[in-house]
């Protein structure tokens, strides 16, 4: 799709996120009172169904019903480095866990989260100076989070750049704007501090690039580029699995044009796949469901693969016992929170060298569920965008 160039003009403040067109403002703050109006935004066109298919809680993962320019400012990323440097990169490691006697009717780990609701108050940590932190959640209908608890999170994280997936408003939003052509359909949208220097909405690698409107949002700052994404879905029974090929192979492209351009790169959203085994409670009995299949795992893996890029939650968290029980989606049925039964299907992943040097930490805010049946990822980089 055509490259848009946004007319937001932005301004940073700890309190809140600020949008300015031409002749309407709104704020985060002011999302959270209102269900009309959203930010930087794409608007897609897939809805989620809250069927989990054969009335099991092994099948937990809801499925879909569809489921520039500027210069490259490198110089002013070189400055930075001897000021980087003194930021202590945060290793995030869990605390113990001990693994549940009763099966699957309790979580994996120890001290899961079970809430159904959001925490109010909730207190998060505060963004450490000298660093960027960016979030992503797929609040699976901006209208219905903003009754559940969406500003309490958005106020408590006070994120740089705020990506949302599935948001599935209708009406175009103040600022970066792929209007959707059905209703009820999700959306991307990126609510940002600072300006991006450009912004190109859609895939445009794709075979039928109109049919990626709303799956996809991509920022262009002086030292990298943010791209929010909620992916396809294969559907139930699979039905749209080819579709998902095409998608993979075009997202594969469209971050190998953006790595050449020669900026970093931090790809994020619901990506609507389990790479590994770990990332989701009951592997053995989903290797047939959408998100979970050997083909979605291996065009993630190529992905990673041929673009160079790492999935730093899991980098950071490694892949043994004690990483176990940690997912960013629990199905509504089947009281699959409670339980832990959940899939990680919500991800940060930038380049080897970005991930190496700049990233501080990379976690799942396990605690913030009940807003959505997704949790928040939140990324956390030293320097600025």
């Amino acid at each position: 799709m055509a490259s848009k160039r946004t007319t937001t003009s932005t301004t940073r403040s700890s309190s809140r996120l600020t949008a300015n067109t031409e002749d309407s403002k709104t704020t985060v703050q002011e999302i959270a009172a209102t269900s009309t109006t959203t930010t930087v935004s794409t608007t897609t066109s897939t809805k989620r169904s809250h069927d989990d298919g054969e009335e099991d809680e092994n099948d937990d993962q809801e499925q879909d019903d569809d489921k520039d320019d500027g210069e490259y400012a490198g110089g002013a990323v070189k400055k930075q480095k001897k000021a980087l440097a003194e930021i202590k990169t945060v290793v995030v490691t869990p605390p113990a866990l001990k693994k549940s006697k009763s099966g699957a009717k309790v979580p994996i780990r120890a001290n899961s989260y079970t809430n159904t609701t959001m925490p109010n108050p909730l207190v998060l940590p505060k963004t450490p100076d000298g660093c960027v932190k960016i979030t992503s959640w797929n609040v699976s209908g901006l209208n219905s989070s903003l009754k559940k608890g969406f500003k309490t999170y958005i106020t408590a994280e006070d994120a740089d750049v705020i990506c949302i997936q599935e948001h599935k408003v209708q009406q175009p939003l103040l600022n970066i704007v792929d209007p959707k052509e059905k209703k009820g359909y999700a959306g991307v949208a990126m609510f940002c501090k600072a300006k991006p220097i450009s912004v190109t909405a859609g895939l445009p690698t794709h075979p039928n690039p109109a049919c990626t409107k709303g799956r996809l949002v991509t920022l262009e700052y002086p030292s990298c580029f943010i791209i929010g994404c909620y992916v396809p879905n294969a559907g139930q029974g699979l039905v749209r699995l080819k579709e998902r090929m095409i998608w993979d192979k075009a997202m594969k492209a469209w971050l190998l044009d953006l790595k050449a351009k020669g900026k970093q790169i931090i790809w994020t959203g619901d990506l609507n796949v389990c790479h590994k085994p770990i990332d989701l409670r009951n592997p053995s009995t989903n290797t047939a469901s959408a998100g979970f299949t050997k083909e979605e795992r291996q065009g993630f893996s190529e992905i990673l693969e041929e673009a160079d890029l790492v999935d730093t939650f899991r980098e950071i968290q490694g892949s043994g016992e004690e990483a176990e029980g940690q997912y960013s989606y629990f199905s509504y049925r089947f009281q699959c929170r409670i339980k832990g039964i959940g899939w990680r299907l919500d991800y940060f992943v930038t380049d080897r060298e970005m991930h190496k040097e700049r990233v501080v930490e990379s976690v799942i805010r396990e605690e913030c569920y009940g807003a959505s049946d997704h949790v928040p990822v939140v990324l956390v980089i030293k320097g600025e965008l």
